[in-house]
């Protein structure tokens, strides 16, 4: 089995998943911040999908991630991102500021996903298996000071989507509203 048969389902649903999350949220609602909770749904979803292009782009692909290739900037205008491109650090009122269409998040992930698709598709079981050095998340996840591509593509497409994916519906519980279906 290759490296994308193996993350195929996984991206597919992980991708798709805002849609049922989102379906008939009003913008208000999109937009909400919790008490004691800085982000919003749409800031948590951007966030998610865009650290998730910049990493996988830049650690394992060694090219511009769909953002830059595709000019998402004008679609997706977040003008403060804190520390990082996809939002690390920004405060409450600068997560506040970040104002974004729900179809135009929908729309990038899903190219962000075919993109990385692509590339895993092309992975041999070898390069799959080829480490990647991580220093700079040695510090707050011990565990992750290298890892091999394919760790890498499930740790930031899978873990760390599904985490942030784990918060909209938080979000969604905090409003009174159902988050996952089951």
């Amino acid at each position: 089995m290759s490296v994308g048969d193996t993350i195929r389902k996984n991206l597919e649903f992980w991708h798709w998943y805002p849609r049922m999350l989102c379906d008939g949220l009003t913008d208000d609602q999109l937009h909400w911040q919790p008490e004691g909770h800085p982000n919003h749904i749409m800031y948590t979803l951007w966030h998610a999908y865009r650290s998730e292009d910049d990493l996988i782009h830049s650690l394992l692909i060694g090219r511009p991630g769909v953002f830059a290739r595709d000019e998402w900037a004008a679609r997706l205008p977040v003008e403060a991102t804190g520390r990082s491109p996809f939002g690390n650090g920004l405060d409450r009122q600068g997560i506040a500021a970040v104002r974004l269409s729900l179809d135009a998040v929908l729309d990038y992930a899903e190219a962000v996903r075919a993109s990385i698709q692509e590339y895993a598709d092309g992975l041999t079981p070898e390069e799959g298996a080829e480490t990647v050095k991580l220093p700079f998340f040695e510090a707050v996840y011990p565990m992750l000071g290298e890892a091999t591509r394919a760790e890498v593509l499930t740790f930031f497409c899978v873990g760390h989507t599904a985490e942030h994916l784990g918060e909209v519906q938080y979000i969604k519980g905090l409003m009174g509203l159902q988050g996952a279906p089951l």
